[in-house]
């Protein structure tokens, strides 16, 4: 009981922490401007909740269970209930790789559960080389790698002191108390979330089943594949055989595109839009 009251204090904070990550890099790097990343309306990231707990447990299995020969990085010391004081070692290598692979794979089976269950993308790295089903890619993959380097020896040792803090705030110094007023904050938080999830849920089935009815999946694939055909047609006549020095009619060029987007595209003018899962208040796109 106690454990799981500790992860889901864990899984808010994350959930609330990468929300406000995800919120900026979005503004500043790839959507550049404001938008809400995630499914829900709230201000909470399920997934980054998930990624904390993911990397929390291995780095508590890892150093909790190996010899207690090996060391690994302990600054401030009682790290998982080991005393010594520790600086950076290879062992360390073992962790950070657990927690890349534990975040990776995350990343997969949530997109993976959106694009099956909901045909939504809430991320998309289609654009990317190396990419597999738009849901991961090895530049992020890299970004991942990154994460868990900072959170091993940036954020880990903090977070333990503050859990450990935490569970003496909810349970008292002798671990046999209870804090139900904090109890009851945070039960009311998780009331609103689960609420959030189960109305946002229902959103997205509406999606899924409008998807299916239109057609979008299918007319957007045709119009991607028409579209590459174009382009290729385009460059073989700028570039190849007896056509090389004829210059193309981009203006016809650009309105055979357009009839072809108006005739497979509900609305092609938001096809342009370089980051189409989001509508113009920042949400993933919808239907009434």
């Amino acid at each position: 009981m106690t454990i799981f009251l500790l992860y889901l204090f864990l899984f808010i904070v994350g959930s609330l922490s990468g929300w406000i990550i995800e919120v900026f890099f979005r503004r500043f790097f790839s959507a550049k401007k404001w938008v809400n990343p995630g499914f829900m309306k709230g201000p909470w990231l399920p997934l980054y909740g998930f990624g904390v707990i993911v990397m929390f447990t291995m780095c508590y299995l890892v150093v909790s269970f190996f010899p207690e020969s090996m060391h690994f990085y302990n600054p401030l010391g009682g790290l998982f209930g080991h005393d010594y004081v520790s600086a950076p070692k290879v062992a360390d290598l073992i962790p950070i790789a657990l927690m890349w692979i534990g975040m990776v794979t995350l990343e997969f089976l949530a997109g993976l559960i959106f694009i099956k269950g909901f045909h939504v993308k809430l991320w998309d790295y289609s654009n990317l080389k190396g990419n597999v089903m738009g849901i991961i890619c090895p530049l992020f993959n890299i970004i991942w790698l990154t994460v868990a380097v900072i959170f091993y020896y940036g954020i880990n040792p903090f977070l333990y002191l503050g859990a450990s803090k935490m569970y003496k705030f909810m349970f008292g110094d002798s671990g046999t108390g209870l804090n139900f007023g904090f109890i009851f904050v945070m039960g009311i938080a998780y009331g609103i979330m689960i609420w959030d999830f189960s109305t946002s849920i229902g959103l997205f089935a509406r999606i899924s089943k409008f998807s299916k009815e239109s057609g979008i999946i299918e007319k957007y694939e045709a119009i991607k594949d028409r579209w590459e055909e174009i382009n290729k047609d385009a460059k073989n006549k700028l570039f190849n055989g007896k056509e090389k020095h004829k210059r193309i009619d981009n203006t016809k060029l650009e309105t055979l595109k357009e009839k072809i987007a108006e005739s497979v595209y509900i609305d092609p003018e938001k096809e342009k839009d370089k980051d189409s899962n989001y509508d113009e208040s920042g949400r993933p796109v919808k239907t009434d």
